[in-house]
């Protein structure tokens, strides 16, 4: 997007967003926990802020409206439907280390495991109607999400050499947190500041309950499995994933932060790039930096004073992951006793786990490009290197 305002710029407006959200599904039931609408009013007004064009006015408010019809359906299905709220989630299995740290590698092979349920972007994208397993592999929402995704990458074409982007891949948490508009994904692809703001003060209220409705969601009807899942988003609140799921197992990833932070910088510039963002190396860059030394600072000290959170954990070198997949992902099983059978060794030597590890070096970025140093991180995340540096190489 570019900075400048178009003429006759028309703010958005929460109040005719969720109107409009009603008048397109004639529901007006919110639900009992309606926390979602700080995070809703956070974001418009941050867009607001920016003044954009209206191409991504448009496209802001599309996707919004999108959320919010997406919620009203929700909330009729459990109204209509109650046993969709005594679906359990049970002893999940979260990648939750930085990004660009081995964390996208180590979700995909982990999700091989013929015992592994991942949500896939799809899912995430549009939850309503919930998947059903008969339709799973051919739902329609597959098709639609891949021609969205084609145009994407159209704009930003080097974006296929940092992620591999499909609708049916396993889908990071993050997405989901955008059902309850407080997520990443809106700053890594609109670079909206007010927004980073307020989203990096404080843990946003019932974004927990509502990553627990969408799992929820999808295994109703949906195929089942032990629910294995994925964000680096999650390091910023590690007390209330675990409060949320306190039988879950933790898969810490871990490379220098400051390549994380250069390959992520490059990454983001792609997306906004994508988005027709004002593609600004050293505003990414900064970005990046604060956000994710605040997600190590975090995580850190989540470790540090809750034992349940740091027994929970497995840590793992981005390095191993490259090295050799197959003893880090016997390792991760072994730590959480998860059965590692023939089938799923055969599936990690196999060629769709070859097929994960062909992404890897095509990505190629500089630090110095982002403005990025390497003693203002090290300055900045002193106890991370201090207790983890040992891993980076």
């Amino acid at each position: 997007m570019s900075s400048q305002a178009s003429a006759g710029f028309t703010p958005l407006s929460v109040a005719e967003l969720l109107a409009a959200a009603e008048r397109e599904t004639g529901l007006s039931d919110w639900g009992r926990d309606q926390s979602f609408r700080i995070g809703l009013g956070e974001l418009v007004a941050a867009l607001n802020d920016m003044q954009p064009h209206a191409q991504f006015l448009a496209i802001a408010r599309a996707r919004i409206f999108g959320i919010l019809t997406t919620h009203l359906h929700l909330v009729d299905d459990e109204n209509r439907h109650p046993e969709v709220l005594a679906e359990k989630i049970e002893k999940p299995l979260i990648v939750i280390g930085l990004p660009r740290t081995g964390t996208t590698i180590t979700y995909d092979l982990l999700a091989l495991n013929p015992t592994a349920r991942t949500p896939r972007d799809w899912e995430f994208a549009n939850p309503w109607p919930a998947p059903e397993i008969a339709t799973w592999t051919t739902d329609p929402r597959i098709a639609q999400l891949n021609a969205i995704f084609d145009h994407l990458l159209k704009g930003a074409p080097k974006l296929a050499d940092i992620q591999h982007i499909e609708a049916t891949n396993a889908s990071e948490c993050n997405f989901a947190f955008t059902h309850h508009f407080a997520s990443t994904q809106f700053t890594a692809e609109w670079g909206v500041p007010r927004y980073e703001q307020w989203l990096l003060s404080a843990p946003p209220a019932g974004r927990y309950a509502s990553h627990k409705r969408l799992l929820q969601q999808l295994q109703w009807k949906g195929p089942r499995g032990r629910w294995t899942l994925k964000s680096p988003e999650h390091l910023f609140d590690l007390d209330g994933l675990m409060s949320a799921y306190p039988d879950a197992s933790l898969v810490w990833t871990h490379r220098d932060p400051v390549q994380a932070f250069s390959s992520l910088s490059s990454m983001l510039l792609q997306f906004r790039l994508a988005m027709n963002v004002d593609p600004d190396p050293l505003a990414a860059g900064r970005s990046v930096f604060e956000t994710w030394s605040r997600a190590v600072e975090k995580g850190m000290a989540s470790r540090e004073r809750n034992p349940l959170v740091e027994r929970a954990i497995i840590d793992i070198p981005h390095q191993h992951v490259i090295r050799d997949k197959v003893e880090v992902i016997r390792r991760i099983h072994e730590r959480f006793q998860l059965p590692f059978t023939p089938e799923y060794e055969a599936r990690l030597r196999g060629d769709a786990a070859a097929s994960v590890s062909g992404r890897l070096g095509k990505h190629v970025h500089r630090p110095e490009d982002f403005g990025i140093h390497a003693a203002e991180v090290r300055e900045r995340l002193p106890r991370y290197y201090a207790r983890f540096g040992h891993l980076f190489t």
